[in-house]
């Protein structure tokens, strides 16, 4: 009779699950190219919206930690088998897992609603949507053994009590560790980089190439400028030169490296906007 009643917990349990899942539809929109590098952080927008009757809870602490769900309630995972991962990586298991990991995020949900803090309802009908940026991607164990290799990531969004749901995510994550990268920037004497001073990277992913520029040590690095394998770039006297094969030649002042890369990730969004992908 007990395994009776424990099966049937088992089988409402899991009716609810499903029944949640294909009810609440999660939607990333990235508002950076793809395959992105190791160092590049996620940013772009989620919107999550509750079709079903049941309530779900979702992490938010305003306004001091405006990422709180992407950071903390989103499961982000190498979309690659473990028989492949094996290949690369003999380690335990959960070196093949994303971070933070599944059983952290499943902690940090079910103390938040049990103590009654940090989350929001969502009830039927209702949408949240939240900005987000800097949202680190840690690269898996088997990286380390495989540097040269392309992965694709995939997003789970987790609702207690133990409901994982696929995240639709515009443009689809990939993470270039194969990327090739060409320093262009000199050395001072005894080879040491000086801190403050602008450094220029060609960076080639497969077919594309584009300069990957950081204005000085307490910046990121920022993609500056589409190149073409013909092109040669230069970077002196605080300037970057980029000469095409016809004789065209653009410069980019170090102090421009910022607003350069803004003009430019602007443009990209707008292709991608007008192609429907964000």
């Amino acid at each position: 009779m007990k395994k009776s009643v424990v099966a049937m917990c088992s089988l409402l349990f899991g009716a609810v699950q499903q029944s949640t899942a294909a009810n609440v539809e999660a939607t990333m929109y990235l508002d950076m190219e793809m395959p992105c590098l190791k160092s590049e952080m996620l940013s772009g927008r989620i919107v999550i919206r509750n079709h079903g009757d049941d309530d779900i809870m979702l992490l938010k602490r305003e306004p001091y930690w405006p990422n709180m769900l992407v950071d903390e309630q989103l499961y982000l995972f190498p979309d690659i088998s473990v028989q492949e991962a094996r290949v690369f990586y003999p380690g335990p298991e959960h070196g093949l897992e994303g971070e933070p990991s599944r059983s952290r995020i499943k902690h940090v949900v079910g103390s938040c609603i049990q103590e009654n803090r940090d989350h929001i309802t969502l009830k039927k009908g209702e949408t949240f949507e939240v900005n987000f940026a800097g949202r680190k991607i840690e690269p898996p164990a088997f990286n380390f053994h495989n540097p040269r290799k392309r992965i694709p990531f995939k997003i789970e969004l987790y609702l207690s009590p133990d409901t994982w749901i696929p995240v639709a995510v515009h443009p689809p994550i990939a993470i270039a560790y194969d990327a090739k990268y060409t320093p262009l920037t000199g050395l001072e004497k005894g080879g040491v980089l000086d801190g403050n001073a602008a450094r220029v990277t060609r960076v080639q992913i497969g077919p594309n190439e584009f300069l990957w520029a950081k204005a000085e040590f307490a910046t990121s690095s920022q993609r500056l400028a589409d190149l073409h394998p013909d092109d040669v770039v230069t970077h002196s006297n605080k300037m970057i030169t980029i000469t095409q094969k016809d004789g065209k030649v653009r410069t980019i002042p170090e102090a421009d490296i910022a607003r350069v890369s803004a003009e430019r990730a602007e443009e990209k969004r707008k292709a991608r906007q007008q192609k429907g992908e964000n």
